[in-house]
């Protein structure tokens, strides 16, 4: 989609290859993620990592590999006049991957420090609890989690090179092209991307369901200082429409300053407030209701079941009275959002793998505005989830309140609950 807008120089090309990588149980979960990094940053035949980095510093372009459930998304962007260098570079990096060993070792040294250092954090902890009880043991959390690092030291460059063939092929894939370029330089430069990438095998989506169990689990974390709460509920996948009247309704009860659950916490309940509340996808079939945020200790019990009270009020009976000034900032910046070449690629891509008409993405700003309360009251009404099907979580230093909770001290036990 071209865009023509006073100022608009760069180009953006996001791709989705389709991947099944995290449903087999026989396949190392790690490889994806290591995959990504070493083949994004390890250089190619003719340029070694470092000048990687400055080829693409000096003409203000960089790319992203990210691996999900369902896809691997690669997005590349570039000003216009350099098309022509930054395309032939990632052409040969997408078909030749180094995957040095040496490389591929210190991408896996960094990650591993890094999944350390997340796992410590009394946030990560309480999320892993969530993936936990959504999927089991299955091959998807542990690909989501990495609960088991030692997966990471395991990876070989045969693995690399396995991953690397059965994910960039020319089959399955969805591609989209923003920015300053006509549809003929469009087209000339998909062809070079893809140019001698092999067909491939496209496997039919996986059919799996995350799990809710309406319970309360409380994960016991002594050296953590609050507590991290989360309350989940099912919705329909974005596939289904109605992703903007989810996202206003949910914004609107977390706003801060003014939403329903900041003035019954912060204003009637003095607590200090941090809470959000929106949704999220686990892969294209399951999404999510969160409400999540931290709250001091000796809180957060009343506070986690008053969540779910007033969530329940405000589904059923919700007052509108600050929406307009938040309806009317977020389709603003909707509509600011159509000038940025990257933010237009990852919507019209997530639209067309939706099998929704990428040609909406332009005015989405105007649906926004459509929506009417009455939308929003028959929506939270008939499709969010009740508070009878939520399901609580939350992990930090104090026991104290969660007695008619299931209370673990290892994300192992929830078994036991």
């Amino acid at each position: 989609m071209p865009i023509y807008e006073p100022g608009v120089t760069d180009i953006t090309i996001t791709i989705a290859w389709p991947s099944d990588w995290a449903y087999e149980a026989s396949l190392n979960p790690a490889v994806p993620y290591i995959g990504a990094e070493t083949l994004l940053s390890g250089g190619t035949e003719a340029i070694s990592p470092k000048e990687l980095n400055e080829f693409l510093s000096d003409r203000n372009s960089g790319g992203s590999l990210i691996p999900t459930a369902d896809h691997v998304y690669g997005e590349i962007n570039f000003s216009k006049e350099y098309r022509e260098d930054v395309i032939k570079l990632t052409a040969d990096a997408l078909r030749r991957p180094q995957f040095d060993p040496r490389w591929a070792h210190r991408v896996k040294g960094i990650i591993r420090q890094h999944m350390r250092s997340g796992h410590l954090k009394t946030e990560t902890k309480m999320w892993n609890l969530v993936r936990k009880a959504n999927w089991g043991d299955s091959p998807l959390y542990h690909f989501l989690k990495l609960p088991d690092l030692t997966v990471i030291d395991d990876v070989s460059v045969d693995m690399l090179r396995q991953w690397h063939e059965q994910t960039f092929t020319q089959s399955g894939l969805t591609i989209v092209v923003t920015g300053a370029i006509s549809r003929q330089d469009a087209g000339s430069s998909v062809d070079t991307l893809l140019f001698d990438l092999p067909k491939g095998r496209v496997s039919p989506p996986h059919d799996v369901n995350v799990t809710i169990k309406p319970q309360t689990v409380f994960l016991h974390v002594p050296e953590a200082e609050k507590t991290t709460i989360g309350i989940l509920g099912r919705l329909p996948p974005t596939s289904q429409g109605n992703d903007l009247t989810d996202l206003l309704a949910l914004s609107h009860f977390s706003q801060n300053g003014s939403g329903p659950l900041f003035s019954a916490l912060r204003t009637e309940q003095r607590v200090s407030y941090g809470f959000q509340a929106g949704f999220f996808d686990y892969n294209r079939k399951n999404r999510l209701l969160i409400i999540t945020g931290a709250v001091a200790a000796d809180q957060a019990a009343d506070v986690a079941a008053d969540i779910a009270e007033i969530y329940e009020e405000y589904r059923l009976n919700p007052n509108f009275e600050t929406l307009p000034d938040l309806q009317n900032g977020m389709v603003n910046q909707t509509q600011k959002n159509v000038g940025y070449v990257n933010i237009t690629a990852r919507t019209i891509l997530q639209l067309a793998l939706d099998k929704r008409d990428p040609k909406t993405a332009p005015k989405l700003h105007n649906e926004l505005k459509k929506l009417h309360t009455q939308d929003l009251k028959s929506r939270m009404k008939t499709i969010f989830p009740p508070k009878s099907e939520l399901a609580i979580f939350a992990a930090g230093p104090s026991k104290k309140g969660w007695s008619d909770a299931c209370v673990i001290s290892k994300i192992e036990a929830l078994d036991e609950c």
